[in-house]
């Protein structure tokens, strides 16, 4: 195997040699290098950032617990309250009288205790016969609050988690349904003691209630976005506490799902790839998340990475161009030949060969250099008299305007003159006249747009007077297309055509739409003709639509043939149209043509 490779590689030429050599001990171990490099640099960014991440739930959790016990210090409060205390007594005293007004002082206790704590819902107070007294501070009420659907508030968790505890309890997140009542909230509760008479036991259980979006808050205020990095917190059950979409907050996590594919299927970091981090706080027992994007965190290593790549890429762009070089410059002279015969196969006849010698092949590059020359010269010749020819194709066809035109304008006028004893004939003539200069003077050259809406609105006038204004015409022209250029008489045979075909026979009601748009490219400009004409027969606009025919005129008229033969003349293929029309209703002609630049014909009248 080493022999047969050993002999292809032999039979090689010097440039294929030095190119794999390079490859091998240059471009494949540098390749090697910064893969290995970035994966590393990779995993020990990652690592940074899992320990940053660690560090930022720990702070978070250190706020919790510091909200935590400005609650817990309230309850305690509540806990010492003398006043709360007696009334509990009395209001389970069941030889008590006083159970009504107990309830009512408990009542109003417990709303001195809303110290403008952000968050707390309601505050209750349940014994262990079943009474309770509930306030809830959103609705400001002790009858309709979030535990309006126990009959027994004995039998709700936060009072079921605390009756044996002997410190202070807290109950994970709750969800709660109804109009005013629906939230997410979780619950610190502690049981009340006489302390005149620690031997009857506990006497009842204050349970306050918190909105879980006091956690999110707290979770999700560091800045990051939601987008890319998010905190919540869940218990050892992995029962959500918070979550930063509230719909899943107080809900269990599925024990088949991983944590991360559970943020995904919430709606976060959806399709990213995701790293998740845990703290488990020992004070309160939970387990504060994060999840964040990989890739969103690495971007600034990978922007880097690709930076080294693409400037490696270009050193060795440049060490192999050099080689290339080295290795031409060899035969330097039997590659210029063949690269000369390469540009002329291609169509460059501009190429000189250098003659670096006066050997057979010096012979060989100056002759190949006169032939070049001599055929530059023949095609020139050709190219002058396709020209030429095109030229006087042009001016036979513009020279086809149609005389009627000028018999019926000025027989009109004559009639109009007579009839009507109306002095508008003096318009007619001036618009005429300014017809007929346009249309004559230089007709196979350019003019600007603006002069071309100006020729048309004279041209249309004067239809509109020989037709006894059957019709109406509306112009519309973008105005960055006003100097800019476009072939003379041009759009003279569709208007011609909608106004004597369009409106034929028509005594009023025809309306002709004339709109010049720029493309969102800049590079073409569109011309839409639009009437509600007579319209024409399918087969008729088949062959308007078909190029070969739509082009092939017949030389009898200066009709839409002679029209789109002049286009195809002019622009050659960066010129297109479409034809539609419904018979009866209407016809509409678009027109593509090229966007020739300012200033390109300077034998051109400018505007004015």
């Amino acid at each position: 195997m080493f022999q047969r490779l050993l002999k292809q590689y032999n039979s090689w030429k010097l440039g294929q040699k030095l190119m794999c050599a390079f490859a091998l001990a240059s471009i494949i171990p540098i390749l090697f290098v910064q893969i290995f490099g970035f994966q590393l640099n990779r995993r020990n960014m990652t690592q940074k950032i899992d320990e940053l991440m660690v560090n930022n739930l720990t702070q978070i959790a250190e706020r919790v617990n510091l909200n935590i016990q400005v609650y817990t210090n309230l309850i305690y409060q509540i806990y010492r309250d003398e006043q709360v205390i007696e009334n509990v007594l009395a209001l389970t005293d069941e030889e008590n009288s006083r159970k009504a007004v107990a309830y009512n002082l408990i009542t109003d206790r417990l709303k001195q205790y809303n110290n403008s704590e952000a968050g707390i819902r309601c505050l209750a107070v349940v014994c262990p016969d079943g009474t309770s007294v509930v306030y809830d501070f959103q609705n400001d009420s002790s009858l309709d609050t979030i535990w309006h659907s126990y009959k027994d508030l004995r039998q709700i968790p936060p009072y079921r988690e605390a009756v044996d505890a002997p410190r202070m309890v807290l109950t994970d997140t709750m969800t709660f349904q109804g109009d005013k009542n629906e939230g997410h909230f979780f619950h610190i509760s502690k049981r009340l003691f006489d302390f005149d008479h620690l031997d009857r036991g506990s006497i009842g259980t204050v349970v306050m209630t918190i909105d879980e979006r006091i956690l999110n808050t707290i979770c999700n205020n560091s800045g990051d976005l939601l987008e890319q990095s998010l905190n919540f917190i869940l218990n050892e059950d992995r029962q959500i506490i918070t979550y930063p979409d509230p719909d899943f907050s107080g809900m269990k996590m599925n024990p088949e799902l991983k944590v991360e594919d559970f943020v995904q299927v919430s709606g976060y970091l959806r399709d990213q790839k995701i790293a998740i981090n845990q703290y488990e706080d020992p004070v309160t027992g939970w387990i504060f998340c994060n999840a964040y994007d990989t890739e969103y965190m690495l971007r600034d290593l990978s922007r880097t990475q690709q930076a080294l790549i693409l400037v490696t890429l270009a050193v060795l762009l440049f060490t192999t161009l050099l080689i290339v070089y080295t290795v031409r410059t060899m035969d330097a002279s039997v590659r210029s030949v063949v690269s000369g015969m390469q540009q002329v196969q291609k169509g460059n006849l501009d190429v000189v060969v250098p003659v670096q010698s006066f050997d057979e092949i010096g012979i060989i590059s100056d002759n190949f250099n006169s032939m070049t020359v001599k055929v530059k010269e023949l095609i020139h010749q050709v190219e002058q008299a396709k020209e030429q020819q095109k030229n006087a194709e042009i001016r036979a066809l513009e020279a086809q305007i149609n005389p009627h035109f000028l018999y019926n304008t000025l027989d009109s006028i004559n009639w109009m003159a007579i009839e009507k004893e109306e002095y508008e004939i003096s318009r007619m003539l001036r618009n005429l006249g300014v017809i007929l200069r346009y249309s004559i003077n230089k007709s196979n050259q350019k003019a600007t747009i603006w002069e071309m809406e100006d020729w048309l609105k004279k041209y249309v006038s004067l239809h509109q007077m020989r037709l006894n204004d059957a019709f109406v015409c509306e112009i519309h022209v973008d105005e960055r297309l006003y100097p800019r250029k476009v072939h003379k008489l041009l759009l003279q045979p569709f208007i011609e055509n909608a106004i004597l075909h369009g409106f034929k026979e028509m005594e009023g009601g025809g309306i002709l739409h004339v709109d010049f748009s720029l493309a969102e490219s800049g590079k073409e400009f569109t011309v839409l003709i639009e009437d509600n004409g007579k319209g024409m027969p399918p087969e008729m606009v088949r062959s308007f639509n078909d190029k070969e025919e739509a082009i092939r005129d017949d030389g009898r008229s200066i009709g839409l043939h002679n029209a789109f033969s002049r286009m195809h003349m002019y622009y050659g293929e960066a010129a297109s149209w479409n034809v539609s029309s419904i018979q009866g209703r209407g016809t509409v002609i678009t027109l593509r043509l090229p966007l020739l630049e300012e200033g390109e014909d300077e034998n051109t009248d400018r505007r004015g």
